[in-house]
């Protein structure tokens, strides 16, 4: 290899650009209490401009040891602004590499496969013999085609082949099919996240209905998380393709699975895939068997000295000794306790005949409060699509949205409903409040069903798994679905700490504000309480 090659120079040591260091050490820093001139207009300038490479050049000037708290926040927006609009630059480079599915590739494809068939000396075969050969032609084309494509991808960018063919696919899928969300990236507003989300939700949503989805979400772009985005996709996809998403649930519904994924430092998982219902009762009854398990732990500490007693692993030892009982019955065997190694006698047996029996031979109670719930209609239709007067969808908490139809055999199904209040102005859940410190439950429920998650904007957390919060310290007589919101528990404990304040307005909109940055984050409403998808939209 001569000297100046291109090979000698990537094996030239390195230099570490001092830029880095520098840039890490300023970010280090303590913030100062007020931002020096120059950076905070370096930042005002970013802002105004496009996105883009020039705005971008502005922030790399900014020092960061010169910006205090406040906009240290506004230059790490910034910034991620740029990351999205880079993402988008990135998917179009790939593209340009890789080369569309459609169009000119096939011309070269269809040129290609003309000269070996000519090689080949088909012309004097029967028409099928023809066929058959220029299939397998074509398909051998294609296939060396695309993986000299994915190849070259893997050794310019240093990937993997299995992550270039993956960037490749998803590439062409973006600038293909849902350019709109490449151009939501350009933009600054969806970044990786986002555009994997949208890649996922609408590749089996027919193309014609992709850009009437689109129209429904995009509106939101600069204000939605990805895991709001998914929603708001599945909502709209619920109602513009309600018979293929009824399909395609029901083609699901059948499919049940057990799987094991090989971890790290020896650990593997195990998953079981199946239907919502089905899967949350098993889980419901796997708990109840640990809590059997732990109760007989707790009452005969000395029998369980080497056992794991944390809740995780007491619950893969039920499920471990559960299946255990199950396979040696299979066999014909008399069922022995896989752990303790001790015979499973009659429940009414001796003390300690059977680990799982309590000091006096009985079955200790394996219910909780609230472990198994009443089951009342697990789906927020609105009355006109329940009455069959009208086809909004149906939104399942924990699972998601529903075309109205099987929102409607959902509710058949059940043997109660509950009403609830919409008010048609704000879109939020009314209902009177209570004077009590302590919400009511009706309170909690009603919380629960109208933030639907803890309400720091960027938090799934569900609400019913949250604490509740008043805006405005309890003063006697507050304790109303105004001043009351959800709050999951860590985040709650930021707020207790005094690191957030939580204001609330009119409209029910709640704002979380930081008390370091003094940077303000209002909350969004769930899809759930937008205004109906219309067929004009």
């Amino acid at each position: 290899m001569q000297p100046g090659s291109e090979q000698s120079r990537n094996e030239q040591p390195i230099s570490v650009d001092p830029r880095a260091p520098a840039a890490i050490a300023a970010a280090l820093s303590k913030p100062p209490e007020r931002s020096a001139p120059r950076d905070a207009q370096l930042l005002d300038l970013a802002a105004e401009g496009q996105i883009g490479g020039s705005a971008l050049g502005l922030l790399e000037q900014a020092d960061l040891a010169h910006l205090n708290a406040h906009d240290r926040v506004r230059f790490l927006r910034a910034v991620q602004a740029q990351a999205a609009w880079f993402e988008a630059f990135t998917s179009i480079a790939l593209v340009a590499v890789c080369g569309p599915t459609t169009g000119w590739p096939e011309d070269d494809v269809d040129a290609l496969i003309k000269d070996e068939l000519v090689d080949a000396q088909v012309a004097s075969a029967a028409p099928g013999e023809r066929l058959r050969v220029e299939t397998e032609a074509r398909s051998q084309v294609w296939e060396a085609r695309e993986r000299a494509i994915t190849l070259e991808v893997s050794l310019a960018t240093r990937v993997s082949t299995r992550t270039a063919g993956r960037r490749v696919e998803s590439s062409r899928f973006l600038a293909e099919e849902i350019p709109e969300a490449l151009g939501a990236a350009w933009a600054g507003h969806w970044g990786y996240g986002h555009l994997r989300v949208a890649e996922k939700e609408l590749a089996e949503v027919p193309r014609g209905i992709r850009p009437a989805v689109l129209g429904d979400v995009l509106p939101y772009a600069a204000t939605d998380h990805p895991r709001r985005l998914t929603d708001r996709l599945r909502k709209s996809v619920s109602h513009r393709d309600a018979d293929g998403v009824t399909e395609r649930t029901r083609e699901k519904s059948a499919q049940r699975d057990v799987g094991m994924w090989t971890l790290s430092d020896g650990q593997s998982r195990l998953a079981i895939t199946g239907p919502h219902a089905l899967i949350s009762t098993i889980h419901r009854d796997v708990l109840d068997v640990a809590r059997v398990r732990k109760a007989v732990m707790d009452a005969a500490p000395e029998a369980f000295a080497d056992e794991e007693r944390r809740p995780g692993a007491v619950r893969v030892d039920a499920v471990r000794e559960a299946m255990a009982r199950l396979s040696a019955l299979a066999r014909g065997e008399e069922p022995v306790h896989s752990g303790v190694g001790i015979r499973a006698g009659n429940l009414a047996g001796t003390v300690h005949s059977d680990p799982w029996l309590a000091p006096d031979g009985a079955l200790p109670d394996a219910s909780a409060p609230g472990s198994r719930p009443r089951a009342d209609a697990a789906v927020v239709i609105d009355i006109a699509t329940a009455l069959g007067l009208s086809d909004e969808p149906g939104f399942v908490p924990g699972n998601g949205w529903v075309p109205a139809n099987l929102g409607r055999e959902i509710l058949a199904d059940a043997p109660r409903w509950r009403r609830w209040l919409l008010d048609d102005r704000s879109r939020r859940l009314i209902e009177v409040g209570t004077t009590r410190y302590r919400p009511s439950q009706a309170l909690r429920d009603l919380v629960a069903a109208r933030d639907l998650t803890c309400t720091a904007d960027t938090c799934s957390r569900p609400a019913t798994q949250a604490q509740l919060d008043h805006a405005i310290d309890f003063d006697g007589a507050n304790t109303t679905p105004a001043n009351v919101h959800a709050a999951c528990g860590p985040d709650h404990l930021a707020v207790t700490a005094g690191y957030f304040i939580i204001s609330e307005d009119d409209q029910g909109r709640v704002t979380w504000t930081s008390t370091r940055s003094g940077t303000t984050y209002p909350s969004h409403l769930h899809p759930l309480y937008d205004v109906p998808v219309t067929e004009s939209a």
